[in-house]
């Protein structure tokens, strides 16, 4: 801490926490709920955006089983299962077995998947360029630096790495 920053009591600093935790529980369901407007918006056909989210996660992870996919959105295995199954059949995803063990299998993205994906986040990504070139840099980099820290928190040591585990 440098010494421009303002000390705080503990207990103040617990009240700032305690605020900055609602704010976020506030702030993050409203932002993921614009993006999803925006991508509806935008008349990105095809996938929802939890659909969307699996593809991004098979993207980064190649390979992964359900158990993974399932952590990752927080869904039950059967309701990642099912939705796996619909991108299997829209041609967006690829569902192989395990070659070392018959009962699990393997989801990867397709190269059509990965060109819906790329469409889509374009289109968003397009808005969300719109709506930042209204902040100021100062702003900007404020943003830049809180969204680091809220990757930080929202990395977990006890997510699963469980690639192939289904």
């Amino acid at each position: 801490m440098n010494s421009t920053e303002p000390q705080l009591t503990p207990a103040a600093a617990a009240e700032s926490e305690s605020n900055v935790a609602d704010r976020l529980l506030e702030i993050v369901p409203r932002a993921t709920r614009r993006i999803r407007r925006q991508m509806r918006a935008h008349g990105t056909p095809g996938p929802t955006v939890a659909q969307l989210r699996a593809m991004i996660y098979l993207r980064r992870e190649p390979g992964a089983g359900l158990s993974a996919l399932a952590d990752h959105l927080g869904m039950s295995l059967p309701a990642s299962s099912a939705m796996a199954q619909r991108l299997v059949v829209a041609g967006m995803i690829d569902r192989t077995g395990n070659p070392t063990e018959r009962r699990r299998i393997r989801l990867q993205l397709t190269t059509s998947g990965a060109d819906h994906l790329a469409k889509a986040q374009a289109a968003v990504r397009g808005w969300l360029a719109d709506e930042l070139a209204a902040l100021t840099p100062a702003e900007q980099a404020r943003l830049a630096g809180g969204l680091e820290m809220l990757d930080r928190i929202g990395q977990s040591s006890d997510e699963p790495a469980r690639r192939g585990a289904d």
